[in-house]
């Protein structure tokens, strides 16, 4: 019995797996369970880091119509969270606040500093990197969605038939 358990031990510990606790989420904003609920269509985004702290200034804010998400544009302190693909919205990283969580994370002005957590992902249909949903922004006012943008959103989410098919990103 002692031998079984540690060769169990032993091929757990080879394998990466730790018994121990875990290290601390880089930010207390770092939230548990699927990094992507209530994305729409978020098999397009491949998850890099469940949790990612990004730095920098806001270049530009847009309202998109079509899922209700906020759309913003950072200038990141670390070119490492870009790739070649964020050149299309000129080598910005995308950051992208969704309808759920506009009643408790703020939405910054252009030109302001923030900080921004939520999942760094590569999105796949775009070809570029984002956070995605934003789970915390440093700066900026709470604006919640309207119900009319939180119904549109819940249709899409739920495939309901009738809601255009169309995607700006």
């Amino acid at each position: 019995m002692r031998r079984a358990l540690a060769s169990l031990l032993l091929v757990a510990a080879a394998s990466g797996c730790s018994l121990g606790r875990s290290s601390a989420p880089p930010s207390p904003y770092c939230r548990v369970g699927d990094p992507l609920a209530g994305v729409y269509h978020p098999s397009r985004l491949h998850v890099k880091s469940r949790c990612r702290i990004a730095v920098g200034v806001v270049e530009k804010v847009k309202f998109e119509a079509y899922d209700g998400d906020v759309h913003i544009d950072l200038r990141p302190d670390d070119p490492d969270l870009l790739s070649r693909g964020n050149e299309q919205v000129g080598g910005d990283l995308v950051v992208e606040l969704i309808p759920q969580d506009r009643s408790r994370v703020a939405i910054p002005e252009p030109g302001t500093r923030v900080s921004v957590v939520g999942p760094w992902v590569h999105d796949e249909a775009h070809d570029w990197m984002e956070i995605h949903p934003a789970w915390w922004i440093s700066a900026g006012r709470v604006q919640p969605a309207t119900a009319g943008e939180l119904r549109r959103v819940q249709q899409l989410l739920s495939g309901v038939e009738g809601v255009a098919e169309e995607d700006d990103g």
